[in-house]
């Protein structure tokens, strides 16, 4: 008899586990988290943020955003989470509703609700450090000196208020016959700044009017550590 009433009282209990929401039994929740580090634009008006997210299949999103804050500015953005339930990177500039921003620290708060009848949320708040980005461009054409001996090129470079720039590296090969090299300093003060350099032959080779390649390594300093922006052209029409 005991046998038959634990057979009765597990049936019981199975009976009632399958008939409950497969949503009642086990519940993902969503998670956020912010990295450690960040980097502001030159002009000082955007924060550029890392966050990972997820959350469980089949629920949808109501808030994915991230909020930065300074003495000097703040600002929000939202950023694209759908639940597919993997962890995902996400890149977030969030542009100063007030003021600007400025290098340094930065106080960061990312929160995600989702909702499946009922609500859930993740929030996740860090200081994080906020690093120089470096913004740099060539142009799409340079101009033949000397007979072939040196080719000049036009180089536009954005930093931040605060940094320092060092002379920087641009290299334009053509054909992997041509190889040469010009050096140019970044002017760091939030603006943009156009640098027209002249890259002479290292190979004694001489550059012909055609396609090349131009790759440079726009440097800075900041606190003793060296940040770069980076920008290549591999179809540089030299005439």
């Amino acid at each position: 008899m005991k046998a038959a009433a634990r057979m009765l009282v597990l049936s019981g209990v199975l009976a009632v586990l399958g008939a409950a929401p497969a949503e009642a039994r086990f519940q993902e929740a969503p998670t956020v988290d912010i990295h450690s580090a960040a980097s502001m634009s030159p002009d000082g008006r955007s924060i550029n943020v890392t966050v990972l997210a997820s959350c469980p299949e089949r629920w949808t999103v109501v808030q994915a955003v991230v909020r930065v804050s300074q003495p000097s500015g703040s600002g929000q953005a939202s950023f694209p989470l759908t639940c597919i339930k993997s962890v995902r990177p996400f890149w977030v500039t969030v542009p100063a509703g007030t003021g600007s921003f400025q290098l340094g620290s930065a106080q960061v708060t990312a929160s995600v609700v989702i909702q499946r009848g009922k609500t859930q949320r993740a929030d996740d708040s860090q200081v994080v450090t906020v690093d120089p980005n470096v913004l740099v461009e060539l142009d799409d054409s340079a101009q033949i000196l000397d007979g072939g001996a040196a080719v000049l090129l036009d180089v536009t470079v954005a930093c931040p208020v605060g940094t320092t720039g060092r002379e920087s590296g641009l290299v334009v090969s053509q054909a992997g016959i041509v190889m040469g090299s010009g050096r140019y300093t970044p002017i760091c003060d939030g603006a943009s700044h156009t640098f027209t350099v002249r890259v002479s032959s290292t190979n004694g080779r001489l550059y012909q009017p055609g396609i090349a390649q131009a790759l440079t390594f726009a440097d800075v300093d900041y606190n003793g550590q060296v940040f770069s922006g980076v920008d290549d052209d591999g179809a540089l029409e030299l005439s």
